[in-house]
């Protein structure tokens, strides 16, 4: 064999592994904006959420958070039990009525999580599921949020951070510890939840709402029917292929109406004569 042959076949073979390493390295650098989280990278990214969290907060844990998200078309849709981290800052009860120990908070929370999502490949959603600003909350003027909500999104991930204005407590005991709250949460699921909520959403034209269906039977549903803080339920029925609302409210459905509609006792059991 000729040194130059010999030479040749070693240049075209490094040329080649180059060329390989090259392809690897594009596909590791891939970006990852479109790329929906699984189950161990979403775990990962409530842990670097965590551990931001756990530098400010007195009290993080890992929790469950019900994510709503907000369609293009307005259509709310919740996406209940999402995998969380809540962080809790005891001591509410003694801030000033403008709100200075909650806003302070806020900020040092948003100043935390807004890097790990731009490291994480996410996009600000600031079409419908965000807030304007941080005082549209404790002037309680955000009627379409209550709560400070910072939204993101990449691939069919959807991840929401609030923070809610209210003092309160949610322990199980005498004279609990009062405190502010913070909960960042996403979901893989909204697809699902879009499919099985928005026919009743689309068909009754409800919006800034969420549904939940309560109780089944045949062509009748009991829904409960939520805006942000309050709610009330409303009893529907498919007719030609449609749903139809036959009552709605917070008290208890006339005797009356049931009978007029035919609603089953597993849908109605209670009911009121005039």
């Amino acid at each position: 064999m000729s040194k130059s042959y010999f030479y040749r076949t070693v240049i075209a073979s490094v040329i080649t592994s180059m060329a390989l390493m090259s392809i690897t390295a594009c596909s590791s650098s891939e970006d990852i904006s479109s790329v929906t989280l699984t189950k161990v990278s979403g775990d990962a990214l409530l842990s670097k959420v965590q551990n931001e969290l756990e530098a400010i907060a007195p009290i993080v844990k890992r929790s469950t958070l019900d994510l709503w998200w907000v369609n293009e078309d307005g259509y709310s849709i919740i996406n209940d039990s999402s995998p969380a981290v809540e962080a809790q800052f005891p001591g509410c009860v003694n801030d000033d009525s403008y709100y200075s120990m909650w806003t302070a908070n806020a900020k040092k929370i948003i100043a935390a999580i807004d890097p790990v999502m731009v490291s994480e490949g996410f996009t600000f959603d600031s079409s419908k599921n965000s807030s304007k600003s941080l005082t549209y909350s404790t002037d309680f003027n955000d009627s379409e949020h209550y709560d400070y909500v910072k939204a993101y999104f990449r691939g069919e991930t959807k991840a929401v951070l609030s923070i809610s204005p209210d003092c309160g407590s949610t322990l199980p005991t005498d004279n609990p510890e009062m405190y502010y709250s913070a909960s960042f949460g996403y979901t893989n699921d909204y697809q699902k939840n879009f499919d099985e909520q928005s026919p009743f959403l689309i068909d009754l034209d409800l919006k800034d709402v969420i549904v939940h269906v309560l109780e089944s039977e045949g062509e009748f549903r009991l829904l409960a029917v939520n805006y942000r803080r309050t709610g009330h339920g409303t009893i529907v029925k498919r007719i030609d292929g449609k749903w139809t609302e036959l009552w709605s409210g917070q008290d208890l459905i006339s005797c009356a109406v049931r009978d007029k509609f035919e609603i089953p006792i597993s849908i109605a059991g209670d009911c009121y004569d005039y």
